[in-house]
């Protein structure tokens, strides 16, 4: 996107403080409640793109309260807060920026257009980054980050995941371009022991387990309700492995990210597969060489209303 326009989002949404907190598999109940607006009978349902959703414990919870066969919202809202099998984790999220409005820098920000993405930061709550501060005694920001990646490099938040995003209000599409964390993989390697203490280091990477096996679910699921419920786009689009990474231009084998994130993230997420690039993204060259060679792949969140004749895509 334009930079004037990314300006204008961190105008508008930049100050407002949000808390994110997170249970495993809720991502379910959330996609569930955008999908059946004011109710959808549970037997249509069934036969949804959603319909693998319904196993989860957290929306059997859920469909038991459907008495008359018909869920409703409130009843995946009770769900979601009675749900206690599962310890839920405390984030806050926060905005950033990455891009550049020179072609030649384009490849090397791995963007499929020039221009910004907007940033959201997954960042752990206060008690973490304090539990973290005191245990390595260090007063440092970001240990486990790469401070040259969109993370938070001030302040009393740490970055645990984020996710980049382009997106066009005119279209109402957003295309979630990536989603890392450089936190889960960097506190493992071995020489931060040398430093902190390997005592340390083992308490610390303990406490970190709960948030390691969930942060790709939840940064996922942070960033689509963003979309949805912050800037109002319904159409909502992820990069599959293969395209993603060549729009990126990414073709070493150590630049590669890992392949799940792009394949078996967005199928738990019921993203469906799609030939056809984002409206805004068409215009880019070798997007529309792609897509009219057959060679392009992308996710679609299904929305009441779709097609869902492109499953084959796959």
């Amino acid at each position: 996107m334009e930079k004037t326009q990314l300006e204008m989002i961190h105008a508008c949404l930049s100050e407002q403080r949000r808390v994110f907190r997170y249970v495993p598999d809720s991502y379910a109940i959330q996609l569930l409640q955008d999908y059946i607006g004011d109710g959808m009978a549970i037997a249509r349902l069934r036969q949804s793109p959603y319909a693998r959703l319904l196993s989860k414990p957290i929306v059997r919870d859920a469909l038991a309260r459907a008495g008359k066969g018909v869920l409703e919202p409130w009843h995946l809202e009770l769900a979601r807060g009675e749900y206690t099998h599962c310890k839920p984790l405390h984030f806050m999220l926060t905005l950033g920026e990455w891009g550049t409005d020179k072609h030649q820098r384009r490849a090397w920000h791995q963007l499929t257009r020039t221009g910004y993405h907007l940033v959201l930061q997954l960042n752990f709550a206060s008690d973490h980054v304090r539990y973290l501060r005191s245990l390595l005694n260090t007063p440092e920001v970001a240990p486990f980050s790469y401070r040259n990646h969109p993370v938070r490099r001030d302040g009393d938040y740490e970055t645990l995941a984020w996710a980049r995003i382009d997106l066009d209000f005119a279209s109402d599409e957003a295309l979630i371009e990536e989603i890392q964390s450089d936190w889960v993989r960097k506190s493992c390697e071995p020489y931060h022991d040398r430093i902190y203490g390997s005592e340390a280091m083992q308490a610390y990477r303990e406490a970190l387990r709960p948030y390691a096996r969930v942060w790709s679910e939840a940064i996922l699921a942070a960033a689509v309700r963003f979309i949805r419920h912050e800037l109002g786009i319904g159409k909502v689009f992820y990069n599959s492995f293969e395209t993603g990474n060549k729009l990126k231009g990414l073709e070493r084998e150590t630049d590669l990210p890992p392949r799940s994130l792009y394949t078996e993230l967005p199928k738990k997420f019921c993203f469906e597969p799609t030939h056809k690039a984002p409206n805004f993204l068409q215009p880019v060259r070798f997007v529309n060489y792609l897509q009219r060679s057959g060679q392009g792949v992308w996710f679609k969140l299904p929305i009441q209303g779709d097609c869902h004749d492109e499953k084959s895509a796959a």
